[in-house]
């Protein structure tokens, strides 16, 4: 079997399209690229009692063991750690790592919606209800994603911004602007793997997989959703804020456990203005890798109390 994935993105902070180290890409590409191995995907892989016990096995301390050989080939910034690797428990201890956000520069101007986490980044201005769209190598539906009349009815031709995080990557979720968060609503689904590794036919993951949506009355952008999209050896998604409290830009909504994961901003039709070159990198299909607290769009409009809601 001949290992094709190759995932070219541009980094923002450096100006220049970058090639994505795969961790593991060897088992991925035999998952989704062999008929074997579609096979155990379909029926073990995408299970979430796979991931469970992927996750226990890596909650125990014998795991820590492996962190600087992960650290070394994934290239995490050890600059941002509060503290040594030596003090972390376990690999699922260090993957879920709180970082030094004094580090971080959040950017504060009250119509700057900001990236929730760090990832890379695809914007779409408008997403029709019914449309089902292929977004990289995984299908994309509104109406199916969200799962709810309610919520269809809210954010029929909605924006939206996928980050995609991989196993590298600080992997906990803030929020992009200052408002009131709602109670988290639990979708049980599948464990696809997030990243576009399945050559061979189109993932439903945004539409099948686990994942937890968030309405959000923020401040500036009216309401919006956050959702978060657990993924393969994901076994859960930690959810950190008290709802119906005002939180701040940047404050800290929650984290992934073990795994690749994927966070979701939808917002109401005319809310949002995206930056320059996440629009145009999504129309060329290539990723924008930036950081949790940087720009992704501005306030299009001044929105009244009224319209917020």
């Amino acid at each position: 079997m001949t290992d094709n994935i190759s995932i070219t993105y541009y980094d923002r902070e450096e100006g220049q399209l970058r090639t994505e180290q795969v961790y593991a890409r060897g088992f991925l590409s035999w998952s989704y690229n062999t008929r074997i191995g579609q096979w155990v995907t379909d029926v073990i892989f995408r299970r979430k009692s796979f991931s469970w016990v992927y996750g226990w096995i890596h909650k125990q301390r014998w795991s820590k063991r492996k962190i600087k050989s992960f650290v070394q080939r994934v290239n995490v910034n050890m600059e941002e750690l509060i503290r040594p690797v030596e003090d972390f428990s376990s690999f699922n201890d260090f993957f879920i790592r709180e970082i030094d956000l004094s580090k971080r520069l959040i950017d504060s101007a009250p119509k700057v919606c900001v990236a929730p986490v760090d990832g890379k980044v695809l914007v779409y201005p408008e997403v029709k209800l019914d449309t089902t769209f292929r977004i990289k190598r995984n299908t994309f539906n509104l109406s199916q994603f969200l799962d709810s009349d309610a919520l269809i009815k809210k954010f029929e031709r909605s924006s939206m911004v996928i980050s995609r995080l991989c196993l590298a990557d600080y992997h906990h979720f803030h929020f992009p602007d200052s408002g009131i968060p709602h109670r988290t609503i639990a979708i049980p689904g599948n464990y696809h793997a997030g990243g576009p590794y399945s050559l061979r036919k189109l993932i439903p993951f945004y539409t099948e997989n686990h994942r937890t949506l968030t309405l959000f009355d923020s401040d500036h952008f009216g309401q919006m959703i956050i959702a978060e999209i657990g993924a393969l050896t994901v076994g859960s998604i930690q959810q950190l804020y008290q709802p119906n409290m005002h939180v701040k830009k940047g404050d800290r909504k929650g984290y992934f456990e073990l795994g690749g994961s994927t966070v979701i901003l939808l917002f109401q039709k005319n809310r949002i203005e995206f930056d320059e070159d996440l629009r145009i990198n999504t129309e060329k299909k290539i990723e924008t890798y930036i950081r949790f607290g940087d720009s992704i769009g501005r306030n299009s409009k001044n929105l009244s109390n009224r319209e917020k809601k």
